[in-house]
């Protein structure tokens, strides 16, 4: 029973060693959309949310093989692309909007509200209210 656990801790450790590898070769915006699935005699399996990142990986399997290839995983023979739906369902990150709006932008909204009037006017005064400490009126 050792020798099954010590092959089950190996294993799971190259799919994470892959899922880094991989993570780092196709960037940010697939993040959360694939997970290296399995890998089985050379064969690294890679699910996807979706048809269209599905075809997007396949364009970019040929690179992304010989790259981790040459990142310690020389064993690799093949990438399969295969689609998930399931995944669209994992909970992904938000990104938080952290735009802010200057005190300056915010005064010449202000400004150009009090020029406007009406429903304009009064939009630009909602949207001058996010600057920093903006005095409503």
């Amino acid at each position: 029973m050792g020798h099954k656990l010590v092959d089950v801790r190996q294993r799971t450790d190259t799919l994470r060693r892959l899922q880094q590898a991989v993570t780092q070769l196709v960037g940010n915006e697939l993040n959360g959309r694939y997970r290296v699935a399995n890998v089985r005699n050379g064969v690294v399996i890679i699910e996807t949310d979706s048809a269209a990142w599905a075809t997007r990986l396949q364009f970019q399997k040929m690179q992304l093989l010989q790259q981790l290839r040459q990142q310690n995983f020389p064993m690799l023979t093949t990438i399969e692309i295969k689609v998930n739906p399931g995944l669209s369902r994992i909970q992904r990150p938000v990104a938080k909007n952290t735009n802010q709006l200057s005190q300056q932008a915010a005064d010449q909204l202000q400004e150009l509200a009090n020029s406007v009037g009406g429903s304009l006017g009064e939009k630009l005064k909602k949207l001058a209210a996010h600057g920093g400490g903006q005095k409503k009126s």
